[in-house]
């Protein structure tokens, strides 16, 4: 699924899509991490700035000329995602570069945590959620797909304040 599903969910988003692409320097990124990402996510992060919604989730993004800062931020989460998972703290997953490890993307105020689970190519990768209160979710689909199906009002949170995204969410990006 696309970019444009979470635009049409969230009408407020597309007048903040920027006019030209931020030239994130993506082979930063797949070398430092040793992986590609999906397809949807380069989208989303060459469109718009940090993404937030309902003043609540966010989707962390590298900034061009800080892929560098950005990978060393994401190798430090996956060294605190190993060590949850060796101590079964991560919901029975293991943490990315496992086949099917947790990859993070996302997070909340509340502290939830929103992961891909690396299994196959990026393009296949799933989303896990892991709420605050050791609420677990896994969604059969793309970050994009979730984004929009949590936010199209007909999703049940799984483990997020009941009342998120709300009716009409605020989107913030920057």
């Amino acid at each position: 699924m696309s970019i444009e599903s979470l635009e049409a969910a969230l009408p407020g988003l597309v007048a903040q899509r920027l006019e030209v692409p931020r030239r994130i320097d993506w082979q930063v990124l797949f070398d430092g991490l040793r992986t590609g990402l999906p397809d949807d996510y380069i989208a989303l992060a060459e469109s718009y700035p940090r993404l937030g919604i309902g003043q609540f989730l966010s989707v962390t993004s590298p900034a061009p000329g800080g892929e560098a800062e950005f990978v060393e931020g994401t190798r430090e989460d996956l060294a605190g995602a190993e060590d949850m998972a060796q101590k079964e703290m991560l919901g029975g997953y293991p943490a990315f570069p496992e086949s099917g490890g947790l990859l993070p993307w996302g997070g909340s105020i509340d502290g939830d945590e929103f992961y891909w689970r690396t299994e196959g190519q990026p393009n296949e990768w799933t989303v896990v959620v892991a709420g605050r209160n050791d609420d677990w979710f896994h969604y059969e689909g793309s970050l994009s797909s979730y984004l929009a199906w949590l936010c199209s009002g007909t999703a049940e949170p799984h483990g997020l304040p009941p009342n998120f995204p709300g009716p009409e969410p605020v989107v913030s990006v920057g």
